[in-house]
């Protein structure tokens, strides 16, 4: 029974540390999804300049598409979306939330401005994360095990 409880108990440290590591690499592929969407709409704002809400169907953001094609602002049919964003990714939501402001009340230029500014802080965010999971990314692994195994000693 003590060699199952010390089993247990490495196994769970040890879930922690990759737990932490998995959660940095979900941030870091939401931040690159968000940075091509960024992209797009960008590309979309300087080539073609088409209605808020067609472009944003194009992306892929029917609900968003919907609300705005109903009379709301960017900024309110964004708050939903920036609100769930807001729990992991809190700088993300507050540089979306930035753009949302610009979205749909500017010229195109303006707006393609905005969005290469919120591109660049995303990027910037991306990168922070990406050298932490560089660098401390052997570290959340293995420091969580390694007291999960002297716990583990300690009960045997």
């Amino acid at each position: 029974m003590r060699w199952l409880g010390a089993l247990l108990l490495v196994g769970a440290c040890g879930g922690i540390g990759l737990a932490k590591t998995g959660s940095l690499r979900r941030r870091i592929a939401l931040l690159d999804g968000l940075c091509e969407k960024l992209r797009q709409l960008q590309t979309e704002l300087l080539q073609r300049n088409p209605p808020l809400p067609d472009l944003l169907e194009q992306l892929e953001q029917p609900a968003l598409a919907e609300n705005v094609r109903r009379g709301m602002t960017m900024g309110q049919a964004a708050k939903p979306l920036l609100q769930r964003l807001e729990g992991e990714l809190p700088k993300t939501a507050q540089t979306l939330e930035q753009l949302c402001c610009s979205l749909g009340r500017y010229d195109s230029s303006t707006q393609a401005q905005a969005c290469a500014h919120a591109l660049q802080q995303l990027q910037e965010q991306r990168d922070t994360l990406s050298r932490e999971l560089a660098e401390k990314g052997n570290l959340y692994r293995t420091v969580p095990l390694a007291f999960g195994l002297m716990a583990a000693l300690a009960v045997l």
